[in-house]
């Protein structure tokens, strides 16, 4: 029997395309994210249905399977990795290489998904210059498909009803954990497995109603049509009017699942959708949605990593079109070839997945451990002194070495810092500079006693802080950590506990993309100036307005010129910062030079 349907290419078009424009940042857009969810309908519908019909059959074969999957899924996808970790050694700075190869492995290992989850956030502008962020999908798709057959393999003899209850069951729980993670833990829904679960699980309900002698859409004449424009809208309208602020995917991914399952029930040559659907050009699309999704975010992460401002309209479309140009090739010279048994068999298959991507993982692990290969490059490599796993954990260890309960009872000046990561570089600025010889500093990290609005919030401190906030000589504030809202009223307030003198120190910003130098000469990264960002800008313009002028250190307006421009070497040629906010051991000295030059700090240098 042949299932294919020429309307589910279509609306596998209609999921790849809003998610290209999406990662473009093409205005419009902003909700395209949601066409990954619609790929997980189709898939879930897809699958299950010849899985489900060969189970019936009793000639289903776990070998088979995963020899489907693997032709479908690993050649064009182990090519962009490829591809990727060549243009990555190429022109990207260390840290971002380092992160890189973690990616690879964790998408080689089906698992790319559970590392962003642990490592970043999918909105973080970071996220950007990732070539390989949406692999992510991949892994929950693969990783949902090792378990599925296996489940349908035991309920399916059991028969349909109570194939669907178990799904439903299964189905309204991942539903419900997704909507109670998207309130408490919002990474995790939107990563992991169980919590879009559901999503596949609604294509392969529908798989499993289905009568074994028609595949196709249900026939009910106007209603059916209907049903279908009712599908189509709800698979849209999220494109247009979701954005990165939509609490997602939870309740939020019903309209544009159940649109997709609306679509692929009621969609047929018999209604206006279907026809819709089947047209030549969105089928042509959705037969290399495959290849278009994988080669779109590498080509769109490259293009930022080489551009010092924001791409330009004209480079994000050919950008656009590049991806197009490479997804036909890869659907033609890659899929299609490696889906043919003929060409290619299935020991071949196998031995190129294993071999390949043992390869592959040995190259990113390679890349990861040596924190990016910092040695490639001309003059980088001296430019990243300071950076790679080595040195981050030396400036790790140096700031928690400073962490105390309470004050000695020594005479020296008492210092007491409090703040983040930030923190952590005005800890390696002294260090670096050799600085504050005669201060005993101790060291509060935030992030560890919870975030709060205003620092005269005392009672969700400890003790022990509490203690020090007491006796303390200098309180030092390393921002952004601290809401500037409420500064005035905070400083007054530890004034009158008997903090003798508060330090406000603002935030640095060295551009989105320090990496951009790589693609210029030596003499041109020297003089080249990065724009601070905007929201960074913001932040620094309400602070110095909120915050008391006498204990304000405005770090952005020693390190910017008049046009919001900071450096991203020293004189030396050494690289200040890799990713745009943290400092490089060169970094801390530069930096640290200028910032104890302020009045507020010169006193504390001996």
């Amino acid at each position: 029997m042949n299932l294919y349907r020429p309307e589910v290419d279509g609306l596998r078009a209609l999921a790849v395309v809003p998610v290209i424009l999406f990662h473009a940042g093409v205005p419009g857009f902003a909700g395209g994210f949601v066409g990954v969810d619609v790929f997980f309908v189709i898939s879930g519908y897809l699958i299950a249905s010849i899985i489900h019909e060969e189970i019936l059959d009793r000639r289903f074969s776990v070998v088979t399977f995963l020899e489907r999957r693997a032709r479908r899924i690993i050649p064009a996808l182990y090519a962009v990795l490829i591809v990727t970790l060549l243009l990555g050694w190429l022109f990207m700075l260390p840290d971002n290489f380092e992160n890189l190869g973690q990616s690879v492995v964790a998408t080689v290992g089906v698992s790319n998904n559970i590392l962003l989850w642990l490592t970043s956030g999918y909105w973080d502008l970071a996220n950007e210059y990732k070539p390989l962020l949406h692999t992510w999908s991949l892994g929950v798709e693969e990783q949902f498909y090792f378990v599925f057959p296996f489940v349908l393999l035991w309920l399916a003899p059991r028969g349909r009803r109570t194939t669907l209850i178990v799904f439903a069951i299964v189905a309204v729980a991942s539903l419900a954990a997704a909507q109670w993670f998207v309130m408490c833990e919002p990474l995790a829904a939107f990563f992991l497995l169980p919590m879009r679960a559901w999503e596949l699980l609604m294509g392969a309900m529908f798989a499993v109603t289905c009568r074994r002698d028609r595949g196709h859409a249900l026939q009910l004449g106007a209603a059916g049509g209907a049903l279908a424009w009712l599908g189509l809208a709800l698979i849209l309208a999220p494109v247009v009017l979701y954005d990165a602020t939509t609490p997602f995917p939870g309740l939020a991914a019903l309209p544009p699942t159940l649109g997709t399952l609306l679509v692929i029930m009621f969609a047929s040559e018999a209604n206006v959708v279907g026809r819709l659907l089947s047209w030549r050009v969105l089928v042509a699309i959705g037969l290399g949605s495959y290849s278009a999704y994988l080669w779109h975010q590498p080509i769109f992460a490259f293009l930022r990593l080489l551009s010092p401002e924001h791409p330009s309209a004209p480079a994000v479309v050919l950008a656009i079109v590049a991806t197009a140009v490479l997804s036909y090739a890869s659907w033609r010279f890659i899929e299609q070839p490696f889906r043919s048994r003929e060409r290619f068999s299935r020991t071949a298959v196998f031995t190129l997945t294993i071999s390949v991507g043992g390869l592959l993982a040995g190259a990113g692990f390679a890349v990861d451990r040596s924190s990016g290969f910092p040695e490639r490059l001309p003059y980088i490599a001296s430019a990243t002194e300071g950076g790679g796993r080595a040195a981050r954990r030396v400036y790790i260890d140096r700031v928690y070495a400073l962490r105390s309960e309470r004050f000695s009872e020594s005479d020296a000046r008492k210092v007491l810092l409090l703040g983040n990561s930030f923190a952590r570089d005005f800890v390696n600025m002294v260090t670096e500079c050799g600085y504050m010889k005669s201060s005993e500093i101790s060291y509060e990290p935030i992030t560890e006693i919870g975030m709060f609005s205003c620092v005269r919030d005392m009672e969700r401190f400890p003790e022990s802080l509490r203690e020090r906030l007491r006796t303390c000589d200098v309180l030092i504030l390393v921002m952004p950590i601290f809401d500037p809202a409420c500064m005035a009223e905070d400083i007054a307030w530890l004034r009158e506990q008997g903090v003798p003198q508060v330090i406000v120190i603002g935030t640095k910003n060295f551009g989105a993309n320090p990496n951009s130098i790589l693609g210029m000469s030596l003499e041109a990264a020297l003089s080249y100036r990065a724009r601070v960002l905007p929201e960074v800008l913001d932040a620094n313009r309400v602070a110095r307005e909120l915050v008391p002028e006498d204990c304000f250190v405005d770090l952005l307006a020693i390190l910017a010129d008049e046009e919001g421009r900071v450096p991203l070497l020293d004189g030396s040629g050494k690289l200040l910062s890799e990713d745009g906010g943290h400092l490089t051991l060169a970094g801390a000295r530069f930096v640290g030079e200028r910032l104890f030059a302020h009045p507020l700090l010169a006193p504390l240098r001996d």
